[in-house]
């Protein structure tokens, strides 16, 4: 059986710093970029708007990203926690499979068992396979 692969999207806010959310980003996925990722990129907005030159726009708050296992996609959630917890500020929304979860400054335990069951859903361990 292969392993399933994952497209996730990263959407940032910060209502303290909504002028530095742009920067923010660019900090979370150079540190997504040392992880085993498919990809790393901002999502596509659409086209511009009529009247302009430019071609398709992109989301600058935002980042999608491909995990090509249930072990990667994990580690994709465990970076992200991390990341918002050493801000101390912001939210991101994780989008799997159409299905979302809020990652905020709230308690690391309450955090954790809500990512718990978010992952479990989406990536379930396998009976014998190692934690990544």
């Amino acid at each position: 059986m292969s392993d399933p692969r994952y497209e996730a999207v990263l959407a940032f806010t910060d209502e303290a710093d909504p002028d530095g959310a742009e920067d923010a980003v660019s900090l979370l996925a150079e540190e997504l970029s040392l992880l085993e990722l498919s990809f790393v990129r901002r999502p596509s907005g659409g086209p511009a708007p009529a009247g302009t030159r430019a071609g398709d726009t992109s989301v600058l708050t935002a980042l999608l990203v491909g995990a090509t296992g249930a072990p990667t996609l994990r580690a994709v959630v465990a970076l992200v926690q991390d990341w918002l917890a050493r801000r101390n500020s912001g939210s991101i929304d994780l989008t799997v499979n159409g299905e979302e979860l809020r990652l905020t400054s709230v308690s690391r335990a309450d955090q954790r068992r809500a990512v718990e069951l978010f992952v479990a859903r989406h990536a379930p361990r396998e009976t014998g396979a190692p934690d990544a």
